[in-house]
């Protein structure tokens, strides 16, 4: 198996108001990726609660069978379309595939 975890740190939001519909926006992308993606064996997101200056905003946390089907994961259009809407907001991103 292998663990992909993606992490991203976003722009400052105007208000806590558009950071709250922001969020609502990602929960709405990433809601049953796990069921119209086959290659999902496990999926969770999260935002940081912390909010410290070494915290990443936002996590994606997915288990996928191996790394022929995390390619195929990346590249699926559910996924695209919820990848679009975080790189909205993103500033930046880390990411980190091992095997498990």
């Amino acid at each position: 198996m292998i663990k992909h975890i993606a992490m991203f740190k976003f722009k400052t939001f105007e208000s806590k108001e558009k950071e709250k519909i922001y969020q609502e926006r990602l929960v709405n992308a990433f809601d049953g990726l796990e069921n119209k993606i086959p290659e999902i064996k496990f999926l969770q997101i999260g935002f940081d609660q912390l909010k410290s200056d070494a915290s990443y905003d936002f996590i994606v946390n997915v288990d996928i069978e191996n790394l022929d089907a995390l390619s195929v994961y990346a590249q699926h259009p559910d996924h695209v379309k919820a990848a679009e809407v975080v790189k909205e907001m993103a500033i930046d991103r880390k990411v980190i595939d091992y095997e498990f």
